[in-house]
């Protein structure tokens, strides 16, 4: 088991109240890194988010029409 430093053999030689014990601290270890994965997962999401950064940077008029510029002929 890969933060509690264990080999399997030595899991299995526990008693039972220690072997519970185990596994309760491993599952509280691996559900603060899903929980910190999702927070980041968010973060990244909304850093960058294609539609919120289109929103956020959208023109105030949309209906601006382009001058009109005569060129002169050569």
């Amino acid at each position: 088991m890969e933060k509690l430093h264990l080999q399997p053999s030595e899991l299995d030689a526990l008693p039972f109240y220690e072997y519970e014990y185990t596994v309760e601290i491993y599952n509280d270890i691996m559900k603060d890194r899903k929980d910190a994965e999702e927070k980041n997962q968010k973060t990244y999401d909304n850093k960058y988010n294609m539609a919120g950064m289109k929103n956020k940077y959208k023109a105030p008029n949309p209906n601006v029409k382009m001058p009109n510029i005569k060129m002169p002929k050569i």
